[in-house]
C-alpha cells in the first residue's frame, strides 16, 4: 500500500529514481568530506575565539563562520544532486 505522498509523487512525476552502488557510494563520500569540512571550519573558528569577549569582532567572525559553513553545505548538496542526476 503506497502512502499519499508517494501517490502524489508518482502522479507529478516526481518519483525519485534509484540510485547505483556507485552513486551510493560517491554521495557517502561527499558527505564525509562535507563532515570533514565543517570539523576544520570549527575548529579554526574556535581557535580564532578563544580568547575573545562578546563584541563587534568576536560577532564578524561568527557571522563569517556561519557564512562558511553555509557555503560548504551549499556546495556539498550541489554535488550530491549532479551524482544523482547522473
Amino acid at each position: 500500500m503506497k502512502s499519499a505522498i508517494e501517490l502524489a509523487m508518482e502522479r507529478a512525476g516526481g518519483g525519485e529514481k534509484k540510485l547505483s552502488d556507485d552513486q551510493k557510494n560517491e554521495i557517502a563520500e561527499l558527505r564525509s568530506k562535507d563532515k570533514a569540512k565543517r570539523a576544520q571550519e570549527e575548529i579554526m573558528f574556535k581557535e580564532k575565539t578563544a580568547s575573545l569577549p562578546a563584541g563587534p569582532e568576536r560577532e564578524e567572525l561568527e557571522r563569517i563562520y556561519a557564512i562558511d559553513i553555509a557555503k560548504i553545505e551549499a556546495d556539498t548538496e550541489s554535488e550530491i544532486e549532479k551524482v544523482r542526476k547522473g
